[in-house]
This record gives structure tokens, sequence and C-alpha cells, in this order.
């Protein structure tokens, strides 16, 4: 399906490496990058064909990158470039796959959010899918542990990485795995959620709040300093904790697994999954209405939590 495919990354270093070494394993044998120049993007272009069997071809600019008319297009620039890119690419034909959050909610009032997701979703082309590898570590939990979700009274949901962001640019930058969690279990409206209180520091975000008689925290902390990523979920009095066994290559994924008490189980490598499962939606025209939900409640969400003031 992949193969006679034409496909494009924008923001090919960082986790823009990551969608690389999974197109590489599906098969995918030349991609189109843009980056912040032509010349970085030679630059990158060397230093990733030597990680990968893919032909990459540079782009000069934006409509450069446009006239190759790609079925497939991964935002993986920064957050604050996704709607711009969006905008440009919503009338053409290709495919869009955007690194999550979908755009930054920062300084835009809930009408405006309101009028972006109608341009973006309500329409019959479905053409773009955020990517949210939490519902796939979800999905693995709930199967490899056999969660119920009507026996959950209390949930904990603690994130602690390496980010550089502060403040409420945490939570834009977190509540993105947190809210794709909660919503593989119950969709929630914001008229369902009643916020206890929300505390906020330069490194650190936290957040306790009720919905459908279910008490919720989310606690989440970046340092730049931090040398592993600490993912802990906690449902009523049970600990489910992820373990990653990372490679030294980085074109090699990271083995993944959950351990909760004495038991621990192997995975599928969330991130590998949620990319791979989103590009054929995309490109077989699968997008459902539940894809679409999800997107749409996780922005309405992090806006009415984010736009909270901080204690």
């Amino acid at each position: 399906m992949l193969k006679y495919k034409s496909i494009g990354i924008i923001g090919a270093r960082g986790i823009g490496r990551i969608y690389l070494r999974e197109l590489s394993i599906l098969g995918i044998k030349k991609i189109f990058i843009l980056g912040k120049s032509y010349k970085q993007s030679l630059r990158n272009k060397r230093q990733l064909e030597l990680e990968t069997n893919i032909e990459i071809t540079p782009c000069k600019n934006i409509n450069d990158f446009k006239n190759k008319k790609l079925d497939l297009i991964c935002i993986c620039s920064p957050t604050n470039t996704h709607l711009n890119l969006i905008n440009k690419f919503s009338k053409t034909k290709s495919k869009l796959l955007v690194e999550k959050p979908l755009f930054d909610i920062d300084h835009l009032s809930h009408k405006k959010i309101d009028k972006i997701i109608k341009s973006l979703f309500d329409n019959k082309k479905k053409q773009i899918l955020t990517n949210l590898p939490l519902i796939e570590y979800t999905k693995s939990l709930k199967s490899k542990f056999k969660i119920n979700k009507n026996k959950i009274s209390k949930i904990y949901f603690k994130y602690y990485t390496s980010g550089g962001h502060s403040y409420k640019n945490i939570a834009i930058d977190l509540l993105p795995h947190a809210l794709s969690f909660l919503l593989c279990f119950h969709y929630i409206k914001e008229e369902d959620v009643l916020i206890n209180y929300i505390k906020m520091k330069k490194n650190s975000w936290k957040i306790n709040f009720q919905f459908k008689k279910i008490n919720c925290f989310f606690d989440f902390d970046q340092n730049i300093r931090r040398k592993k990523s600490i993912l802990q979920i906690k449902l009523n009095n049970k600990n489910f904790q992820r373990i990653q066994k990372r490679n030294i290559n980085r074109s090699i994924k990271n083995i993944e697994y959950i351990k909760s008490g004495k038991l621990i189980k192997k995975i599928k490598n969330p991130m590998s999954e949620s990319i791979k499962k989103n590009i054929y939606k995309l490109l077989s025209s699968k997008i459902n209405k539940k894809d679409i939900e999800i997107q749409k409640s996780l922005i309405f969400l992090m806006t009415f939590f984010v736009n909270k003031d901080g204690n």
C-alpha cells in the first residue's frame, strides 16, 4: 500500500527521526523533507540517510514541498507552526498526520478555537489525524491487565519528562497524553468537569478535578536535566508504570513494558503502533467518528484546563 505513495516530513529532526524510522520499517524508499532552511535540510539528508535505508530529498521551501503533491505529510515541527502549516495544506489532497498537540491553543479565545475546530473537522474530507501514542498505550494496558472502566473511581496520571517547557506550557505539551488516556475510557465534555484546584510552578503543573464521580489528578513535571521520563498511572489503588529499554541506536525502537506490582508485561511500542495505524487510516480513508471526536474533545478540554488560573 505504501510502496508507491509520496510522503513528506516537515521537521525531520527530533521526533521526525522516529517517523523516518517507522516509514523505513513500513517499506518506504523515498521521503521529501522540509526544514528551517535548505542548507539545514541538506545536512539532515546526509545524517538521516546513514540511519535508514530511505532516499531523502530535501525541498528548498514550502512551495517546493507543496508542488510535490504528496499523498501524506507528517508535521513534526514546533507546535506554534502547526496551524499555519495545516492551513497551507488543508485545501490540497494531501493527508496530514500531526504531532501532538494539533495546534497551539495559547492566546486563542474559545470562540476562535471553536471556529478552527469546525474548519478542520466539520467536513467530509477527513484529512487530519493527531498522533496520540497514549491511545495505543492505553489499549495495551486495558487488554493486558483487563481493566474495567466502570469500576474506576480514582485516576492518578503522573508524567515527568525532560522537556524544556515551563508553567502552563507544560500543560499544553503533556495534557494530550493524559487526556487521550482518559478519552479511551470515557467521553468527557467540559460541563462534566469540576476542577478542585490547579497548581502551577515553573517546572510543574498539577490539576485535581472530578468527572462522572471519578476523582482525577494529573501530575506533570519537566526538567531538561532529567535523564529518563517517568510515566506512572494509578487506577484506584493499583499502580501501573511504563518501563522502557532504550536502544543506543535511535533508528531502533525502544522495547516497552508495563509493570504492576510483580507483574511485568511486554507491549507493542505505542509510538510505532500509533504512527503505523494513523498512516494506514489516513491513506485508506478509514478515519472514523471516534477518531474525530477524540481530537475535538481533547482540544476543548485542553483549552478549558489551560485557561483556568493556577494557584
